[in-house]
């Protein structure tokens, strides 16, 4: 998404390709239980699981970010400066 509002804005990219972040693997570094979403379906039983998950939870979420650059072509220029 910081890449198709830079790419409008500037015409060119800088700094936005940091690569994958998986949340649950981080999450876990630091002692607390990660649970990743990978799909649509994974989306309804993840809170019950991660409520009767002990202690803190954090849950991170696969996003296919393929359609940002479409969504943003119909984004008023003017908001993004």
């Amino acid at each position: 998404m910081v890449a198709v509002q830079v790419m409008q804005k500037y015409g060119h990219l800088s700094g936005v390709d940091v690569g994958p972040v998986d949340y649950a693997k981080y999450a876990e570094a630091f002692g607390v239980t990660g649970l990743m979403i990978r799909t649509a379906d994974g989306i309804a039983p993840m809170p019950k699981k991660a409520m009767a998950t002990e202690g803190p939870v954090i849950i991170g979420v696969q996003v296919d970010y393929r359609d940002n650059a479409k969504v943003f072509g119909s984004v008023d220029q003017n908001s993004i400066q």
